[in-house]
């Protein structure tokens, strides 16, 4: 992959302000965590209701993301996109208010509110790649999603470390509103997005019934990937942790380093081909590498070992979403993608509670042992389906 290729994708008519859309919108994705958890510690005197507060966040991007998907599909992205991040302006000055006041009620409610109505622009814009450039080009662009928003996300909390010394944490929520608000802005009354809405947001394939996207096995091995993905990440950050409480840091850098290295080097060219078990591929090495990262006590071959585990996590992340994106109901495209999404923030938010559970009870070496039998698995499981699939169709031609 080279910057040219990216160039080239950039340099397609309409596409510049949707993805800028897509880049401002995710910077805050990591920093409002952070800044709500600052801001209820603070005010509340303990980590115990912050938590909790970072908990009703989660659980409300998590709903928030499949229901957008679906309305999406229906209505179209830019009343969606733009309902959605008004609603979301008032919960975040809500949540600021009842923190300040120490209202841990209300505090829950809006901190929900703030994640359940967080627009949903990054799905929004894996949507309209097929509308801007050609079909050549879909899989550089299909990496390019993945590389707008995980770069965004890393640098946020960085950003949010080095202001928190000038400003407070309710300062910093108030900006992630109107970073959120700025990027669905741009997409959302970009041209291609308002001819999404008028051409493409259609009710979606009725025979596709309640299951919607999951009517597509293709969605589900994505799904069922997302999973596997979110619960390595989770386990593995908690566990580096655990053993590296001062260079915490350090490790989560390392991790998504290597993601971002994997997406640009591989994310385009596994593409295609037999992506379920190029994932199930992809996830051993990560498997291995949490195994090696277990058997070492030195930081920097730690940390080597997490930049290798994630070179496997950055282009499972690129193959899900085109997966989905390939093989996702007529009409139910962003539905598809806001459901991995939110499969992977669930399973991220499992990952880390299990692997603290098992760190305190038996050791964060334990825990990391347990994260490479995660990926392995979940490896297996997505080989077997694939040989599964494979059996059958050679059965049905013969």
């Amino acid at each position: 992959m080279s910057p040219g290729s990216f160039l080239s994708v950039f340099r397609q008519p309409g596409v510049c302000r949707p993805a800028a859309g897509a880049v401002l919108a995710s910077l805050p994705v990591g920093m409002l965590g952070l800044a709500v958890l600052l801001l209820v510690q603070r005010s509340e005197g303990g980590f115990a209701s912050a938590g909790l507060a970072v908990g009703f966040l989660g659980a409300g991007t998590a709903l928030g993301m499949v229901v957008q998907g679906r309305l999406i599909d229906r209505l179209g992205q830019t009343r969606v996109l733009l309902t959605a991040a008004g609603v979301q302006t008032l919960a975040i000055v809500g949540l600021v208010l009842a923190g300040n006041s120490g209202v841990l009620a209300a505090v829950l409610v809006c901190a929900f509110l703030s994640g359940a109505c967080e627009p949903q622009v990054n799905a929004s814009m894996r949507a309209l790649w097929p509308t801007l450039v050609p079909v050549p080009m879909l899989p550089t662009a299909m990496t390019l999603s993945s590389v707008m928003f995980e770069a965004p996300v890393l640098v946020g909390p960085l950003l949010l470390t080095a202001a928190l010394p000038f400003t407070t944490p309710a300062t910093a929520i108030l900006l992630c509103a109107a970073l959120f608000t700025g990027g669905a802005l741009l997409l959302a009354t970009s041209r291609a997005s308002r001819s999404w809405q008028a051409v493409r947001g259609v009710p979606g394939d009725r025979r596709a019934g309640l299951a919607g996207a999951l009517s597509s096995a293709g969605v589900r091995t994505a799904l069922l990937a997302g999973i596997g993905h979110g619960l390595v990440i989770g386990m593995v950050q908690v566990s580096a942790a655990a053993l590296f409480t001062e260079r915490a840091g350090l490790m989560y850098a390392a991790i998504s380093v290597g993601s971002l290295t994997g997406a640009l080097v591989w994310g385009t060219r596994l593409q295609g081909g037999r992506p379920a078990l190029r994932i199930a591929g992809l996830l051993l090495l990560c498997g291995l590498a949490a195994g090696a990262a277990a058997l070492t006590g030195t930081p920097l071959v730690f940390a080597g070992a997490l930049f290798v585990l994630g070179l496997g996590l950055g282009p499972t992340g690129v193959l899900k979403f085109s997966l989905a994106g390939r093989t996702a109901p007529p009409g139910r495209a962003v539905e598809a993608f806001t459901m991995i999404a939110a499969a992977g923030v669930s399973a991220i938010a499992a990952g880390s509670t299990l692997a603290g559970a098992i760190a305190d009870r038996s050791g964060p070496v334990t825990a990391l042992i347990a994260a490479a039998a995660v990926a392995t698995t979940v490896a297996a499981i997505l080989a077997a389906r694939e040989s599964r699939r494979n059996h059958l169709v050679g059965a049905f031609h013969s």
